[in-house]
């Protein structure tokens, strides 16, 4: 029996987030082109339809970039939507960055790939009330960046 420790850095309600939102930006369609029909055409159309289409937009680069990310032992495994996992050693880790809307908070990190090339990762961090969850991941990135720098 395998004593692997594992620490989930990315939050247990990602895909629901990711799925969710397309579920729900699949459901305006329909309602967009009913209120195009029904209407004459208003200003406040295009404004509808410049937030839909930025909102498509973003859905595109969640799915783009949003991993699942674990610590095992001592490497960061990281697993694109739609792609096998990689794992990286913790001297490969890029500087992380964060934006936050409402209480989801979005990470993002440069790994070093072993040809030098560098890929881009998406973690996210829900803070919902119902979430229960308390992870920062990139306070433990950059934890896990330094402690390798220090040696």
């Amino acid at each position: 029996m395998s004593t692997q420790t594992e620490i989930k850095l990315s939050s247990n309600w990602t895909n629901v987030g990711l799925y969710g939102g397309s579920l729900l930006v699949l459901f305006m369609i329909p309602i967009l082109i009913f209120a195009t029909k029904e209407q004459e055409f208003h200003m406040g159309m295009l404004l509808a339809g410049i937030i839909f289409l930025a909102l498509i937009g973003f859905l595109i680069y969640l799915f783009i970039y949003t991993c699942d990310a674990r610590i095992i032992e001592d490497k960061i495994i990281l697993k694109k939507q739609f792609r096998r996992a990689k794992s990286y050693s913790f001297d490969r880790i890029g500087y992380p960055t964060s934006f936050q809307l409402k209480r989801t908070k979005y990470i993002t990190v440069e790994m070093k790939n072993d040809d030098n090339s560098t890929e881009k990762y998406l973690i996210m961090n829900s803070k919902s009330l119902l979430s229960f969850e308390n992870k920062d991941a990139e306070q433990a990135l950059i934890s896990l960046r330094n402690s390798t720098r220090k040696k």
